[in-house]
């Protein structure tokens, strides 16, 4: 079955997604993809998951719809609670894989001469003051720079614009830049941290492409450390209807709901969804009501990390 008028608009929304594990995971079955390679741990006092995605060739990277370079995934629920103990643990998790990022970009064991640090965002804007709250807790030390560039509107000035000139003027080894990102499951929102060295577009997970912060545009390695503090609202609605499909089929034997929707693929679904609710609403994203005191503690977990370096 398929609604009229379905799939007819060309103003179609993207289920889009910053996280490299989530493209990975469009792909069911474990199925093996040529030029990427995938590698989990796991930790359970925590309930921690490290996954690394690996993006080796160029055919691997326009499957994943993703540059070549590694990606590696944090994910924990205590990653955004105020335990001390837990952030210390996290943090050093997290102070693991940035080395393992320097040594794969720089050498294995050589540190860099002088650091960068940047914080992307809006420090007006909770959801996106991720970036802005980390720099603000780097403890500045010889050879490391920081700084919080603002976004267009506050500044009249492109991020990129900035970060280049600074770049220029002192010739880092390696720039962090820290960012919030979207994702495209709810659970991950606010849970994940994602590093990558392959740099970061500031606004790309709203739809503001800007100039890309990576090692073609600025001369000098880039890790990107992000976290998804919004989602778009389609993908809450869509992941609540797949949920109560899934309970009504436990329940009913004849489940109409789930009947109605047989014939459609996972994006054909998430179009419908997004087409009835761009119509009255148009472009929605959403972030957690406590979502003060989680950027503050994901910000003090990935500033640790930074000020041990």
């Amino acid at each position: 079955m398929k609604f009229k008028g379905f799939k007819n608009r060309e103003d179609r929304v993207d289920i889009y997604t910053d996280l490299a594990l989530e493209e990975r995971e469009k792909f069911k079955d474990n199925v093996e993809i040529d030029g990427v390679e995938l590698k989990k741990k796991y930790n359970d006092e925590l309930k921690m998951t490290t996954t690394l995605v690996n993006i080796k060739t160029e055919k691997g990277a326009k499957v994943m719809g993703k540059p070549k370079g590694h990606y590696i995934t944090i994910e924990t629920k205590y990653a955004k609670e105020d335990d001390k103990y837990n952030q210390k643990k996290i943090s050093d998790e997290l102070l693991k894989n940035i080395g393992h990022l320097i040594n794969a970009n720089i050498g294995k064991d050589k540190r860099p001469e002088a650091i960068l640090i940047v914080g992307l965002g809006n420090a007006q804007a909770t959801p996106d003051a991720i970036g802005p709250r980390t720099a603000s807790l780097v403890q500045i030390r010889k050879n490391i720079y920081c700084i919080s560039p603002g976004v267009l509107a506050q500044t009249g000035m492109e991020t990129f614009s900035i970060v280049k000139g600074i770049v220029d003027e002192m010739k880092p080894d390696l720039i962090i830049a820290i960012d919030s990102l979207a994702a495209r499951n709810i659970s991950r929102v606010t849970t994940t941290i994602q590093l990558t060295d392959t740099g970061i577009i500031p606004g790309s997970g709203i739809g503001n492409n800007r100039e890309g912060l990576n090692r073609e545009n600025l001369g000098c390695t880039v890790i990107a450390i992000g976290v998804p503090m919004v989602v778009h609202s389609v993908t809450i609605v869509n992941d609540t209807m797949d949920k109560l499909i899934y309970l009504l089929s436990q329940n009913m034997e004849n489940n109409c709901l789930q009947k109605v929707f047989e014939d459609f693929t996972v994006e054909e679904k998430y179009q419908l969804f997004a087409e009835i609710m761009t119509e009255d609403i148009g472009q929605m994203f959403v972030t957690p009501k406590d979502v003060d005191e989680i950027v503050d503690n994901l910000s003090t977990i990935i500033a640790n990390s930074i000020n041990r370096l």
